[in-house]
């Protein structure tokens, strides 16, 4: 056997375990992003819907937050506001029989539950396919899908399909009888 081949044959194990820790990493970061906005919007929520935040609050938490943590992307008003309906529409599929503790968002890992979800209601193969969706896609899938079966049903195709937000978008607009577009 050549240098070169060894070489080559070196180059191609290193380059696909390069690959695999990059999508590894990519992926534990959605994961650890769904997280987070799901106990932000469970914490936005639990204040909001209680009236224990007046109006503007999420406004003025949005630009506090930005001003507090310079270049700061993705807590937006608007952002907050889908980090809520995130969980709010997720939340009964997602812990049907759990009471989660409202406490402080500091415990966020505590009663976020994506990660540490019980899958007797919820199959593996379902939660994966949600951990493997960003939260544009959900954004997009929740405003568009108004039956949780609908909102499933897209989940996996575009985990198995890898959509990107543009198909997905043509897709959900392909649908048209199924979907509140």
């Amino acid at each position: 056997m050549s240098k070169i081949t060894i070489y080559a044959d070196a180059v191609k194990e290193i380059k696909i375990a390069i690959l695999q820790s990059r999508y590894d990493a990519a992926r534990m970061a959605n994961i650890e992003q769904l997280s987070l906005y799901y106990s932000v919007g469970k914490y936005v929520s639990d204040n909001t819907r209680t009236g224990q935040w007046g109006t503007g609050a999420i406004e003025q938490i949005s630009k506090q937050l930005q001003a507090e943590l310079p270049g700061l992307r993705g807590f937006s008003q608007t952002n907050i506001k889908y980090m809520r309906s995130f969980y709010e529409k997720w939340q009964p599929s997602l812990e049907p029989n759990r009471q989660l503790p409202t406490d402080d968002l500091i415990n966020h890992v505590d009663y976020l539950a994506i990660r540490q979800l019980t899958t007797g209601e919820s199959h593996q193969e379902d939660m994966a396919a949600f951990l493997r969706v960003g939260f544009t896609h959900h954004t997009e899938i929740l405003t568009k899908c108004v039956l949780t079966d609908e909102r499933w049903y897209y989940i996996k195709k575009c985990a198995a399909e890898f959509w990107s937000v543009d198909s997905l978008k043509y897709h959900l607009q392909q649908a048209n009888g199924c979907c509140d577009i």
